[in-house]
């Protein structure tokens, strides 16, 4: 399995196909195997790369979450990016993986060819902890898919620990003074921002907050979709972030 060092620790990458590099972010509480529906169409036209970000999967563990974790993480990609010899990229984000890449976009503009979100909270409002304070419950609480999930994504003897850490964090949108809104003026990419018009947590509201501030955006609501697109409805999803990167790739 292909590991690469970084200053805080020794991550797991993949990469697959030739080409321009797109490298996928997960989300919060899965690892690199979130991409597996994305994996064989993305890498017919790109070099599409995933990792597990420090903490998660098969990268070193990691449960730490201190002040400035977005530019922690932002940082994280930069030593991923450089470590590959990789000029600027095409990024492409999941819920914390996309506010992640949002984060990286604003900081180094000139790493990034375009930049593509799903289900990313931008703020947090009482509405978003009020979800969070649902769907996080303690490990012996939760429902079996999702602890199955954690597993999946984490290991039977990670995964409990990896989520107690995450609900201790709130480090994302359980938190009012969380706000990505500010960064949106330093994104000049071509950037694609992707919602479910069911998703639970963030609804309608946040996709369209983010394409009325990022300039050079585009907008794309999947009709009866939640959360996860990509998962839900794979082929619909693949096909939108394809068409959206040939019309903005030169």
């Amino acid at each position: 399995m292909p590991k690469i060092s970084l200053s805080r620790g020794t991550i797991h990458y993949e990469s697959y196909g030739e080409g321009q590099a797109l490298i996928g972010l997960h989300d919060g509480a899965s690892s690199s195997m979130a991409w597996k529906d994305q994996i064989e169409v993305f890498a017919t036209y790109y070099r599409f790369i995933t990792y597990d970000r420090l903490g998660y999967g098969r990268s070193e563990h990691h449960l730490l979450y201190e002040e400035g974790y977005f530019e922690q993480r932002a940082n994280e990609l930069g030593e991923l990016v450089t470590g590959l010899n990789l000029h600027s990229v095409h990024l492409c984000g999941l819920c914390e993986g996309g506010a992640i890449a949002l984060a990286f976009a604003s900081l180094f503009p000139e790493k990034v060819k375009t930049l593509i979100v799903q289900g990313v909270g931008y703020y947090g409002t009482d509405q978003t902890i009020a979800q969070c304070e649902e769907y996080f419950q303690p490990w012996p609480e939760i429902d079996e898919g999702l602890r199955n999930r954690l597993v999946h994504h984490h290991g039977e003897g990670y995964a409990m620990l990896k989520w107690e850490a995450i609900r201790e964090a709130r480090h994302y949108v359980w938190s009012l003074s969380y706000d990505l809104r500010p960064r949106f003026s330093s994104v000049e990419v071509p950037t694609l921002i992707m919602g479910g018009d069911r998703d639970p947590f963030f609804g309608l509201e946040h996709p369209i907050v983010a394409h009325r501030g990022i300039k050079n955006s585009e907008l794309c609501i999947f009709p009866g979709a939640g959360h996860s697109p990509n998962e839900e409805t794979p082929q619909l999803f693949n096909a939108v972030v394809l068409g959206f990167l040939q019309r903005n790739t030169p």
